[in-house]
């Protein structure tokens, strides 16, 4: 398989990927007892912790971008995991702490989005770049079904040994981090950040970030149950690990504007068949909408780190994230205020006819057979430049 050989003739990504399987799993156990401990008080205080946080950490990503251009990549994430594991054991100290807690993890995990997209790319060969996008994205997915299963154990180990545990997780990242070798930053040309390299991943980001919460709600009111929701995460989850499997097989570097738009298609005719049909046939749908999604993410990704000078990488990732982030939360909020009046099917079907005529515009104006745009992203091979520790 094309991503398990870029898995065993690179040395940095191995790392990487084993850090970013052990960040997310540890990312999800203290979410889930965090959301327990909030419970606890109230569902209204635990909107309004996670909304307060989501504003926050999207605010953040701008100015962090920024500044992940000007420090050094590895060393700022290793300082910024060894943070999080001390963070993470605030609140043995009393469940009071769990605020403070969430909120700074969180503060500290948008700050190091910009910084490990720009380290990922150096480490990357171009011709590395789709399977190395679609191995992260496989350490995710499955990160997050291990994480989730894992936190099972909350109730049984109690909330001390369970957090020092997550905490000695998110600490030994820091070791993978630290012993990664890049080359070293040349000063890049440009001084602003082209509107093309942030325009269309912004928009393809915030309408991913969107559909999970539509697909929620159009489910959850046909079967008002928990196992509903249990059960579109765990589809949408094997979608999302075979659609990451597909990406790093069939996307090649100089066609990935085609799969953009054709995953971008396919989703939109997903979008439209789950507001339309039964329950039971929905199912399958979400399946497909986990893979065409990682597809999708996978592709528009590569694209970035293939175009995208590595000097500028961080605060292009960080302005893409703000926007779709905050993208997302306006939709959601006038799709929360839509549904009330129209109820949840006719809202997702509009929105997946949207989808499909721009799907129809970006391909008619993007030309799908072009080869992609190169603008300085990573050089062809990395393996003969000297190489330092630092970003």
């Amino acid at each position: 398989m094309r991503i398990i050989k870029i898995l065993t003739e690179n040395r940095n990504l191995r790392l990487y990927w084993v850090s970013t399987s052990l960040s997310h799993i540890s990312g999800v156990m203290f979410s889930v007892v965090s959301a327990y401990i909030f419970l606890q008080n109230s569902a209204s205080f635990y909107s309004a912790v996670v909304g307060i946080t989501l504003l926050v950490s999207a605010l953040i990503r701008f100015p962090s971008g920024y500044v992940s251009d000007r420090l050094d990549r590895r060393k700022t994430i290793v300082l910024i995991r060894l943070l999080q594991s001390i963070v993470i054991l605030f609140p043995i100290l009393g469940t009071q702490w769990m605020v403070i807690s969430f909120l700074v993890f969180n503060a500290l995990s948008s700050l190091n989005v910009p910084l490990s997209a720009g380290l990922v790319q150096s480490i990357l060969e171009k011709r590395q770049m789709v399977g190395g996008t679609s191995l992260n994205s496989l350490a995710i997915s499955v990160s997050s079904l291990i994480g989730a299963s894992l936190s099972a154990l909350f109730p049984v180990l109690g909330i001390v040994p369970y957090l020092i545990i997550v905490a000695l997780m998110r600490g030994t990242t820091s070791l993978f981090i630290g012993n990664i070798t890049v080359r070293k930053r040349s000063p890049s040309k440009l001084t602003k950040t082209p509107i093309s390299f942030v325009l269309l991943p912004s928009l393809v980001l915030s309408i991913l970030g969107v559909t999970p919460i539509m697909l929620n709600t159009v489910v959850f009111v046909q079967s008002p149950q928990e196992i509903s929701l249990s059960t579109i995460s765990f589809l949408t989850t094997l979608g999302n690990i075979f659609g990451a499997i597909a990406a790093g097989e069939l996307v090649k570097e100089d066609k990935i504007r085609l799969f953009v738009y054709g995953s971008l298609l396919g989703l939109s005719v997903t979008l439209i068949g789950i507001s339309v049909l039964q329950l039971l046939m929905i199912y399958p749908l979400l399946f497909v909408r986990g893979f065409l999604s990682t597809m999708e993410t996978v592709s528009i990704r590569s694209d970035l780190r293939i175009r995208v000078p590595n000097e500028i990488m961080g605060r292009v990732w960080g302005s893409v994230t703000t926007v779709s982030s905050l993208s997302s939360a306006l939709i959601t909020l006038i799709y929360s205020g839509i549904v009330e009046i129209f109820g949840t099917r006719l809202p997702l079907e509009i929105f997946g006819l949207l989808l499909l005529s721009l799907s129809f515009l970006m391909i008619g104006n993007g030309g799908v057979g072009r080869k992609n745009p190169r603008t300085g992203g990573p050089r062809e091979s990395s393996r003969e430049e000297g190489k330092i520790k630092g970003g």
